[in-house]
């Protein structure tokens, strides 16, 4: 037997003291009643785990976000167990940040990063103006560990391409096992449609931000399903894909989510377009045209919309619809309730806004009688704006809204700019297909809103960061005049 160096002989008395002194203190705090001691060796391997593996530790999210838990501990309630990983990655970049003195140009230079850090400034700008000065700066405080490691320090990580596609993979499988497990629990009520919206508890907490999350991995999953071996060619990742389509399929029929069906109609809408290579100026022509029409005649559509008595149902073409009825559909007359009060806070607060984060509990004396309905609440327990738009306006004004708006904005214009210019085909399909993905989300987003959960958040930054790190790293493409005109 080879004898023990003396490197390893130290390394292994170092571990037996540690250990030695964990059981010793663990005995005293048992003793005291000190529970949250028995987590520091988990505590302990995360930090490990994310100092010397980052890739692994965010695949490692990407794996459990669709299984976390809403938690409450006091006055705290976190997902569990991402958003304290979160937390742990935000506190040692932020330590390594300070350590450096120097911020890698790819943070800031890029115009979405630009915008990101703008909309966060703003954030906290009009928090100093804040109903509730603590709930904002919780809030705050949360979008920043989502903000940080899923959008900055991914984009660092995926210069390699094949972590995207692992990252994509994670949560997609995660994804593809709620549906799997939501299936099995709604053919075992015999496909009621009265448990539709619930189903998917306690992973989702209802079939809204379930149909966002199905609809945000629609495009992405078929596009690396079907994509060239030039990308990958690995056989047992495109079964693996091959599983996750087939349970998205299942999971955007059952799911009944109306806002997911719209927003996949809408995204291959702009799928062709690109595609088709239709010219910018047309769209933007038929788009004044149609708002223009849309406004005038808008009395008319309101008239339709109110005799139409269809609510919500089993049967998908009558469930499709209800959409348009806001007469009767309790769902559909609450958001527009809620929206209401939106704008009223908005007239009343147009600069800075009643504080981010703070819309469910303001926005109960703004409501009219005439627009409640038999769900709605002062509580604020019931969902909150149901609108990614009209939450930043009415919480953070007008300019908070602009700031948002100029981040999807410009992703937009990036993914289909990065579409037209990058050389490699692959990549550029990839960002093509991750920016349709995304816009399945700004679509869903008009009827909901969930950037404050870490079931949406984390995807949604993540893919903002590989369609930005397509942008900046790939090659470009020599003459891209011609191109960049299509968009």
């Amino acid at each position: 037997m080879s004898k023990i160096s003396k490197h390893n002989r130290n390394t292994y008395i170092i571990i037996a003291t540690l250990c030695l002194l964990f059981l010793s203190i663990g005995y005293a705090t048992i003793e005291l009643g000190i529970e949250w001691f028995a987590f520091i060796p988990l505590i302990a391997l995360v930090l490990m785990l994310i100092i010397m593996r980052f890739d692994y530790t965010m695949f490692a999210i990407a794996l459990l976000t669709p299984f976390s838990l809403f938690t409450k501990y006091e006055m705290f309630s976190v997902a569990f167990p991402t958003e304290p990983i979160l937390i742990l990655v935000t506190l040692i970049f932020l330590f390594e940040l300070s350590m450096r003195h120097k911020i890698p140009t790819e943070f800031y230079r890029h115009p979405v990063s630009k915008w990101i850090l703008l909309s966060l400034f703003w954030i906290a700008i009009s928090m100093i103006f804040s109903s509730d000065f603590i709930v904002s700066a919780k809030h705050l405080i949360a979008r920043l560990w989502f903000i940080i490691p899923c959008y900055f320090m991914v984009m660092l990580l995926v210069k390699d391409t094949k972590k995207m596609m692992w990252f994509i993979a994670c949560y997609g499988f995660a994804l593809s096992v709620i549906i799997v497990i939501s299936t099995i629990k709604y053919a075992l009520e015999g496909f009621d449609h009265a448990y539709a919206n619930y189903i998917m508890t306690p992973f989702y907490n209802d079939h809204t931000a379930y149909g966002a999350a199905i609809g945000l991995f629609f495009p992405i999953s078929f596009y690396y399903l079907f994509a060239k071996k030039t990308l990958y060619n690995n056989i047992y990742l495109r079964v693996l894909f091959a599983w996750i389509c087939v349970w998205l399929i299942v999971g955007f029929v059952l799911c009944y989510a109306r806002a997911t069906w719209l927003s996949l109609f809408v995204a291959f809408g702009v799928l062709a377009v690109v595609k088709l290579k239709i010219s910018g100026k047309f769209i933007l022509t038929a788009s004044v045209v149609g708002i223009v029409l849309f406004a005038l005649t808008w009395s008319v559509i309101k008239d339709r919309m109110s005799q139409n008595s269809q609510d919500s149902s089993g049967n998908i073409l009558e469930h499709v619809q209800s959409i348009s009825n806001i007469s009767t559909d309790a769902s559909n007359t609450e958001r527009i309730n809620r929206w209401a009060c939106a704008l009223l806070m908005t007239k009343e607060k147009p600069i800075f806004g009643c504080g981010f984060g703070t819309y469910q509990f303001e926005y109960g004396k703004y409501q009219k009688s005439k627009d409640r309905t038999i769900i709605s609440t002062n509580e604020g327990n019931i969902g909150s704006v149901h609108s990614e738009y009209l939450g930043p306006l009415c919480e953070t004004g007008i300019f908070g809204l602009v700031t948002m708006l100029m981040v999807f904005g410009y992703t937009i214009y990036t993914g289909i700019k990065a579409y037209h210019r990058t050389k490699n085909r692959d990549l550029a399909n990839l960002v093509l297909f991750l920016t349709i993905s995304l816009i399945t989300y700004y679509v869903h987003g008009i009827m909901n809103n969930f950037l404050e959960t870490d079931k949406l958040a984390i995807p949604f930054w993540a893919m903002t960061s590989m369609i930005v790190a397509i942008d900046v790293y790939s090659e470009k493409k020599e003459n891209i005049k011609n191109d960049i005109k299509q968009i």
